[in-house]
């Protein structure tokens, strides 16, 4: 089997999985809610909207700083945040339309715009989403340790991912100054991505604890993670939402099911209005 039909295979499979997510993640919503109750907890979370919306893009906003930090490495000359914006926001959109993983095909075909070579670009591309996969991994794994009811086993295990993906980061060609200042803008543009959550569950359920608070927060960290990696889901659409609410009831997370679908629809809402709203 050859690269095309492998990549070929890879996206489909991807499709399939975001459309399954998305009919799983309606069939919970059908399943928990009327109208009446959907538009009661609506109206509980609508004066919290604009300060989700703020967070929502200053993650963004430090996700497009490290993105143009590794950039500057390659580029012939240096060049501004604005430029990086701009060509960020214009190509993120893209994921939304033909899967995932294919706003970067649109960051090759702009490599030229800023000085950089497609080899370079390609290299940009890959060291970014290798540092995104351990900033999800080491911000997911210490939020699960201010969790009490994480099983001890997975900690074990995410402790063991984030070994490896310190040594592969480790071995990377890049500064180590550079690769440690964009581990942490990257962690914490995922971190608030999860506080999000976090917040929404929060009003919509106000007896929750802390311990509660973090444990959700790093499940949907893990949930972004598998989302983010799928090729050809749509923006991770439905595999994200998906593994969430599976996780949530495989732990037997202690919130209730129509908050926690709720919940998860409302973060990704914000993340589509976000992206369409940097866009424009």
């Amino acid at each position: 089997m050859d690269k095309t039909q492998l990549k070929k295979y890879a996206t489909l499979f991807g499709k399939v999985l975001g459309f399954a997510g998305l009919l799983f993640v309606l069939y919970k919503f059908t399943q928990e809610y009327t109208l009446s109750s959907f538009v009661e907890q609506f109206n509980q979370i609508w004066s919290i909207l604009p300060i989700l919306l703020l967070l929502n893009l200053v993650s963004m906003m430090l996700g497009i700083s490290a993105w143009r930090l590794m950039l500057l490495n390659y580029a012939a000359e240096s060049f501004d945040y604005k430029t990086a914006y701009y060509y960020f926001s214009k190509t993120e959109i893209a994921k939304y339309l033909p899967g995932n993983m294919f706003h970067f095909v649109g960051r090759q075909a702009l490599a030229s715009s800023i000085g950089i070579s497609q080899k370079d670009m390609a290299k940009v591309s890959l060291l970014h989403s290798f540092l995104l996969l351990g900033a999800t991994i080491f911000t997911s794994t210490l939020f699960a340790f201010f969790a009490k009811h994480v099983p001890t086993y997975i900690l074990i295990l995410m402790v063991l991912s984030c070994i490896v993906a310190i040594v592969a980061i480790h071995y990377t060609s890049f500064p180590v100054r550079q690769k440690i200042k964009i581990n942490l803008l990257l962690s914490v543009s995922i971190a608030i991505q999860g506080i999000m959550l976090g917040i929404i569950i929060t009003v919509l359920s106000p007896d929750i604890d802390a311990s509660l608070f973090f444990e959700c927060v790093s499940i949907y960290i893990i949930s972004w993670l598998i989302g983010f990696a799928t090729p050809g889901a749509s923006g991770g659409l439905g595999v994200r939402e998906g593994t969430f609410i599976a996780i949530t009831t495989f732990l037997h997370v202690d919130i209730a099911p129509d908050i926690i679908v709720f919940s998860v629809v409302l973060v990704r809402l914000l993340n589509i209005l976000t992206d369409m709203l940097m866009y424009l």
